[in-house]
C-alpha cells in the first residue's frame, strides 16, 4: 500500500498497501489520495525514536530496521505507539530479503527503491486514518506500507502486526511449498518504493498492457471474493483469504492478473505483477508477455 498526503514542501505519505478490492474498497485500507494514512499503536513492544533509523539498527541486504519513529510530532506520539523489533520478526524480514534479492529481478527492484531512498524499514503495532475533524481513526488491517515524508526527508516501508500475524501463511499457487505472504508483501512494497509518484504504473502504455478491465460478472465475482476475503481475514485466516484472491486471478481471469487486489487500481497492480515475477516461477508463463516486458524495462530504469 503507498501512502501520500501533500506535495513536496508539505508532507507527503505514500500509502500502496496490503490489500482488497471493491466490494470492502478496501479490505486491507486503500486510501484515496489526499487522505492521511497514519501509523497507530498499541501497547507493549513501545519505541521513541524521531529518527527513521538510528544508528544501532540491525541492517540487512541494504536495509536498516529501525523501530517506529513519530515525527509527526507529540500529537503523533499520543496517539501512536511505535514498536521495536522482536529477534523473530528480524529474522523473518531478514529471510524476505534473502528470497526477495536472490534473483536478479529482485535484487534489482531493491536496489531501485533504494536509490529512490527507500533504505528503512520500520516497525508499528497497526495503522490510523486522519479524519476529517483531525483526529485518528484506526486502520487495524493494514500490514505493511510505504511511507514518504518529504518534509522531515523520510523514506521508510512500515510494518505493522498484521504483517507478523502472516509469518507462517503460504501462496498454494506457486509450487511448493509456495513462498510466504509476508515475503509477497515485502516484495509488493519495494515494488513501490521503485514506482515512486506512480512513475510506472501511472504511465499510458502500462493502463494499456495491465488489461484491468473486467465484465459486470467478473466485477460481481470480484466483489463476491473481496468479501469473503474480509470474512476470513477477521477470522485470522490469512492463507484461506490469499488463496481466495489468488483464485480470482488465476482461474477466473485465467492468470491475467495475480491476485484481486491487482484490480484496486494500476498502483497496486503493478506491484503485484512485480513480486510475482520476483516469487512466483509460474508468473511468466502466466503473465501476457507485454506485462512482463514492460516490468522489465521499468526495472532496468527505461520504461
Amino acid at each position: 500500500m503507498q501512502r501520500q498526503v501533500g506535495e513536496s514542501a508539505v508532507m507527503r505519505l505514500t500509502i500502496a498497501g496490503v490489500r482488497a478490492g471493491n466490494a470492502a474498497r478496501r479490505i486491507s485500507c486503500v486510501v484515496s489520495a489526499g487522505a492521511l494514512l497514519l501509523i497507530a499503536g498499541v501497547p507493549g513492544g513501545k519505541a521513541s525514536a524521531e529518527k527513521p533509523a538510528r544508528r544501532d539498527a540491525p541492517r540487512h541486504a541494504g536495509f536498516s530496521l529501525s523501530p517506529g519513529t513519530c515525527e509527526q510530532g507529540p500529537e503523533f506520539c499520543a496517539v501512536t505507539t511505535p514498536r521495536a523489533w522482536a529477534p523473530t520478526e528480524i529474522d523473518l524480514v531478514r529471510a524476505a530479503l534473502d528470497e526477495i534479492t536472490a534473483s536478479d529481478l529482485g535484487r534489482r527492484i531493491a536496489q531501485r527503491a533504494g536509490r529512490n531512498g527507500f533504505r528503512t524499514l520500520r516497525r508499528f503495532a497497526h495503522a490510523a486514518q486522519l479524519n476529517a475533524e483531525r483526529g485518528y481513526d484506526a486502520q487495524p488491517t493494514i500490514a505493511a506500507m510505504t511511507h514518504t515524508d518529504d518534509r522531515h526527508s523520510i523514506r521508510t516501508i512500515d510494518l505493522t502486526d498484521r504483517f507478523f500475524e502472516r509469518q507462517s501463511a503460504r501462496d498454494h499457487f506457486s509450487g511448493e511449498p509456495g513462498y510466504f505472504l509476508t515475503t509477497e508483501i515485502l516484495a509488493h512494497e519495494l515494488v513501490h518504493a521503485m514506482d515512486l509518484g506512480q512513475q510506472y504504473s501511472g504511465t499510458v502504455e502500462f493502463r494499456r498492457v495491465a488489461r484491468l478491465g473486467t465484465t459486470a460478472a467478473q466485477q460481481r465475482e470480484a466483489d463476491r471474493v473481496n468479501l469473503e476475503r474480509e470474512r476470513l481475514n477477521g477470522e485470522g485466516r490469512y492463507e484461506a483469504g490469499w488463496q481466495a484472491s489468488r483464485s480470482f486471478g488465476l482461474l477466473t481471469l485465467r492468470g491475467r492478473l495475480p491476485s484481486v487486489q491487482a484490480l484496486d487500481g494500476y498502483r497496486e497492480a503493478f506491484a503485484e505483477f512485480g513480486a510475482h515475477l520476483v516469487l512466483d516461477p509460474n508468473a511468466h508463463r502466466r503473465f501476457e508477455p507485454r506485462v512482463i516486458r514492460y516490468f522489465e524495462r521499468a526495472v532496468s530504469g527505461a520504461p
